[in-house]
Order: structure tokens, then sequence, then C-alpha cells
């Protein structure tokens, strides 16, 4: 099989694997994580190098394989905000940026200012390479304007500015936070978006509101339900050892169904992501080699979420 077709097939055991396990739903990095490998020694302890502040600190973050993101807001005023991704074997980077922010209850602007790059090298015995220039360069600027947005006692701090890093698909933390409370992983599971809080004592409902009217689109008031239209085996004509499944699901537009939503079977040991959307049925790909119709066939139901 060519190496450029493993990756559907790593993504969709990757996502096997991630419904099991409290479906850490995040998917689409592991295409980067392909390329990095195993999994490291290093800590994110061992590569921040973040003098300890004694003044009160607001902290929002997000934290992945080998991966992660902390906003600190001090009480001076200042903040310093952290993005970091490590190999697997060795080497990485983190990237700081300082500055000064405002802050009211819904809102939150980043006044950028300073930023240390630093590279870690393959060999760990190796010093880092540590790099401070004014902010302003494109390769290190940062998302400055953020909603803060309030379920029980998580905020969440929301972006609508369009970043393709971690993802094949245009999204913003609008539409990866929908995705995460489409499914039923928020409040328990949060995606690649600041957070600060935890999921304890959260028995309400979400409130929609608080999204902008652009993004709410995204986000489901119900769960959708479907069922297996069709489904055909599609033979790579470049490489014949690597095939797929075409599925048809039996709603579509009219149902509120969009491109990028995830359906799933009881045992979630199933599922698609859809990728086209008519009125009235929609699409999605399933690369596991080990599918069979007779297990799935025609008529087995599929759900975005299964209360």
């Amino acid at each position: 099989m060519k190496a450029q077709h493993l990756f559907p097939a790593l993504l969709t055991l990757y996502k096997s694997l991630a419904n099991t396990l409290e479906k850490l739903k995040y998917i689409n990095f592991l295409l980067i994580l392909i390329t990095l490998s195993c999994s490291n020694t290093k800590t994110k302890s061992n590569h921040t190098n973040i003098p300890e502040q004694n003044i009160d600190t607001i902290s929002y973050h997000y934290s992945g394989f080998n991966n992660g993101l902390k906003l600190d807001l001090l009480s001076d005023g200042t903040f310093v905000n952290e993005n970091y991704l490590f190999g697997c074997t060795g080497g990485g980077e983190s990237k700081k940026v300082f500055g000064t922010y405002k802050l009211d209850s819904i809102k939150l602007i980043l006044i950028p200012q300073k930023v240390e790059f630093i590279q870690y090298p393959m060999d760990m015995q190796s010093e880092p390479t540590t790099t401070k220039v004014p902010y302003g360069i494109d390769s290190l600027t940062i998302k400055t304007e953020y909603q803060i947005v309030t379920w029980g006692n998580k905020k969440y701090l929301l972006s609508d500015f369009y970043d393709s890093v971690w993802s094949s698909e245009k999204e913003n933390d609008y539409i990866r936070f929908a995705d995460y409370l489409n499914s039923g992983f928020e409040p328990k599971t949060s995606g690649r978006y600041l957070v600060k809080g935890t999921k304890d004592s959260i028995t309400s409902q979400f409130d929609l509101s608080q999204i902008p009217e652009k993004w709410q689109k995204y986000f489901l008031k119900e769960p959708i339900t479907a069922k297996i239209k069709s489904l055909r085996k599609v033979i790579d004509q470049e490489d014949h050892e690597n095939f797929w499944w075409q599925i048809e699901l039996n709603k579509g537009e009219d149902h509120g169904v969009y491109s990028r939503l995830t359906m799933t079977t009881k045992d979630d040991m199933f599922f698609i992501d859809i990728d086209s959307v008519l009125k009235n049925s929609s699409y999605g790909k399933y690369y596991m080699p080990d599918f069979t119709p007779d297990k799935y066939p025609i008529g087995t139901e599929l759900r975005t979420k299964w209360k």
C-alpha cells in the first residue's frame, strides 16, 4: 500500500479507539501525530521556563498529545501566551508571546508586544535555541480577540479566526466547540480551544444564545438520527490494494446535516464523518478493511449523539 494511502486507514483506526476512550474526538490532529511517531518522555514542565509569578493569575489552557496551549492573564494587566509542540523521539518548539490585555465579562483582547521562540533539538542532551523578537512576524502571530463563553463553572475563550494548522479543513474555535458539543463530548472533554474550570456540577443545558448568530448553525438543537441508505466499495485506481466504503445516509441539508458532522452507531464501533451533503441525503467514507455490510447493513441507524 502506498504511504499516502495509509493516512485514511490510520485516521479511522485512531478514531475507533478515541470513541471507546471517552470519545477523544480531535481526530484531524492524528495527521500530525503520525509524522511525529511514538511517545515522548519529555513533559511540558521540562520545556517551559515561565518564571513563577507572585501575583494572581487567571489561566486558560488546552492539553493534547505532546502539544498544548496556555494563556495566563496576570493581575498586573500583562499576559503570557504559550503554544508548544514536541516530537515523540525528541525535538519540538515553544512559542511564547508577551503583552498586555483588556478584559471584561464577555470579551478579551490581547495586545502582543514581544515573542520568545524556543526550538528543542532532536538530541535531548543539547541545549535549546531561544530567539527573542518584537511581535509582528507572520509565522509567530496569535489570536488576539476572544469571546468569553460560560457553561456552569467552565469558561471558554472562543475566537472566530480561521486556522488550519491542526486540521485539513477550514475551522475556528466556534466550529470545534460545536463539534464537541454536538457529539456529547462537552462538558466532559474539550477540544483544541482555551478552557478554564472543570465539568463538575454542570447539569444545565448549554445556553446557545451566547454564540453569535453567524456560528449558531453549527450547533445542533437536537441530535440527528439517520439510516444507511446505500453503501459501495470503492477501489483506488492507482493502488488496487487500497479501498474504502462510500456510505450514503437518508438525511441531508433539509434535516440539519452539514459537512464535518460525525455519525456513529450505538456501539460506537462504526462511524463516518460527513463530507458531502444534498437536500435529502449525505455521504461519508469508512476506511477500515474489516468492515462488512453484513454487520452494518442498509437500514443501520447512526446518530450524532446517543443519549
